[in-house]
């Protein structure tokens, strides 16, 4: 009975796989094509949709006809700039930003400030759920990633419910819940598992439902950090996982509410074969690697770009050889901004049938020229700043994120996420830029032959100068003057200013320290306790002093 339900399931997402071929995808493709030509249908179609809201009277949309009319006439906006709409909306019903009424909130993670919540429509959630097919089909067709069974985290989809009822919750969650049912019927973790409180119970329980599937073929998270909190509880618990699988009763189950507890003994049953298997790795349990633990894994889908890269360098040596890490696109609270159309070559298109996209190339917008481009305007190797409109309200808003030109797809630029627009401080004129950071220091670990699962640099503006604190998994006998003296070097080579200011004296030399390992989760906790969301989490690697919150120079045990 388990062969036949094995293979009926094969069929039925084969067959979803080949509708979504025969449908959105050759749709898709077609539009890509022609992305002016789409891009100008779209944005008309927003305007017109919404002329008689009080933001689309506000600026005349029943007027506009084109994109130089709409960017004339239409400024930039924040969240803070849409903020009063938005609350408005959600408390009258009046058609403030859109004619189709929010049926949730998105809530974003920040990382500064009030949360900001995002208006999704009955049509939007349909839109995400026909991506989320998208990037399904070509995981489907590029890897053996739905082989076997998946293990995929997320956040709840909802989180709490304002007065009116109207409930919100996490981008994640939402796309976890539009995955194609024959798809979520590989799912390792029951999705009430996402809102279990207490953080170290709620990895517990993941580990122990993930150590129990041997037949794991892909992995899912947005951050690869949360692979490597995963990996730290199954090593730190290993003997309790697996009296746990033998007996198919939870140690964590009276940290659970009801419903949670339900859904996790219903997948945790009594595999006293399973924790044999695992009991054989005893003696390697402290360097137990997910290649032990899951040897079919096809497919990591995660985030590669920016700050995550360092998160995946430490996790090189854990997946079984040939394993494909698929890059997850650029995905926000705000919209879904690209589908990585080609897992081999990450071609990430941008969403141009449900998003309308202008550019302005990074230095021009640092120097606050205002350049304003079309998604057919932008080129290769060249990095630019994020501005969309969205059908559910979003109009001319400032992603405040840089991305980077990588190809042509069809017609389409291709786009890969660098970092936040945040990401750069500027004491001296330096403006040294997180992405220069993040090189250096990667430079510097190959230097000493370092593994840094995790750092963050401060940027003192009362001493002038750059602390940098380090959590390695390998120190090599280097000394933290050592390790800044390669960082800093690096970062006169890639950055001029900062050059000239070390030179001239104006920045005093990048200070070091290295601090205790698990660090960087106990840092990632307290912003999780403090509002951001744990399966969004970014780590920021460049920030002020100012700004952090987390005592760094408590948890060193050697510094410059």
């Amino acid at each position: 009975m388990s062969l036949l339900c094995d293979i009926t399931s094969k069929g039925v997402l084969a067959g979803a796989m080949y509708a979504t071929r025969c449908g959105e995808w050759r749709r898709f493709l077609r539009a890509a094509r022609q992305p002016l030509k789409c891009q100008s249908n779209l944005l008309r179609r927003i305007l017109a949709d919404n002329a008689q809201t009080d933001f689309g009277r506000r600026h005349n949309f029943a007027s506009i006809a084109d994109y130089d009319t709409y960017r004339r006439r239409v400024p930039v906006t924040t969240y803070e700039g849409l903020r009063p709409l938005i609350e408005r909306q959600r408390a009258t019903g009046r058609p403030c930003l859109t004619r189709e009424m929010p049926i949730m909130y998105a809530r974003t993670s920040g990382t500064t400030g009030d949360s900001k919540f995002i208006p999704v429509s009955r049509s939007g959630l349909a839109r995400l759920r026909n991506t989320q097919r998208l990037f399904a089909h070509a995981q489907f067709q590029g890897s053996d990633f739905y082989r076997g069974k998946i293990l995929a985290l997320a956040s709840p989809a909802i989180e709490g419910r304002f007065e009116n009822g109207l409930p919100y919750g996490s981008a994640t969650g939402l796309m976890y819940q539009s995955m194609p049912k024959p798809i979520q019927s590989k799912y390792v973790i029951p999705y009430p598992l996402f809102g279990i409180k207490d953080y170290e119970a709620k990895h517990y329980a993941i580990a122990a439902l993930g150590l129990q599937e041997r037949g794991i073929t892909g992995l899912a998270t947005a951050n690869p950090s949360t692979f490597l909190k995963l990996l730290d509880v199954i090593r730190t618990q290993w003997d309790r996982l697996i009296e746990d699988i033998a007996r198919g009763q939870s140690a964590v189950s009276d940290r659970l509410t009801m419903e949670q507890n339900d859904a996790f003994t219903q997948r945790l049953t009594k595999n006293p074969g399973r924790a044999r298997e695992l009991e054989a790795l005893r003696r390697h349990r402290n360097a137990v690697s997910f290649a032990d633990i899951w040897p079919n894994l096809k497919g990591v889908v995660t985030w590669t770009g920016g700050s995550c890269g360092f998160a995946l360098t430490s996790l090189i040596e854990q997946w079984p050889r040939g394993t494909k890490i698929i890059e997850a696109g650029y995905v926000s609270s705000e919209f879904w901004g690209s589908i990585n159309v080609d897992i081999d070559r990450s071609l990430c298109v941008p969403t141009i049938l449900d998003t309308f996209f202008e550019f302005v190339e990074r230095s021009d917008w640092e120097n606050d020229r205002r350049s304003f481009l079309t998604v057919n305007e932008i080129e290769a190797g060249r990095q630019y700043y994020v501005f969309v409109t969205t059908p559910d309200g979003l109009y001319r808003y400032d992603m405040n994120d840089i991305i980077e030109v990588t190809g042509r797809m069809e017609g389409t630029p291709t786009i890969s996420f660098v970092q936040k627009g945040k990401g750069v401080t500027n004491m001296t004129g330096e403006k040294l830029s997180e992405d220069q950071v993040m090189h250096a220091v990667d430079l510097a670990q190959k230097d000493g032959h370092l593994q840094i699962p995790f750092f963050v640099a401060l940027a003192d503006e009362e001493t002038t100068e750059y602390q940098l604190f380090v959590e390695p998994l390998r120190q090599n006998g280097l000394t933290a003057e050592a390790i800044a003296h390669h960082v800093d070097r690096h970062l006169r080579e890639l950055n001029v200013e900062y050059s000239e200011k070390r030179a001239s004296g104006r920045l005093k030399p990048l200070r070091a320290a290295w601090i205790k390992p698990g660090t960087g989760d106990l840092y990632r906790r307290e912003c999780v306790a403090n509002g951001q969301r744990d399966a969004q989490f970014k780590y920021l690697q460049l920030q002020y002093k100012r700004d952090c919150r987390f005592d760094f120079s408590r948890h060193c045990f050697a510094a410059a």
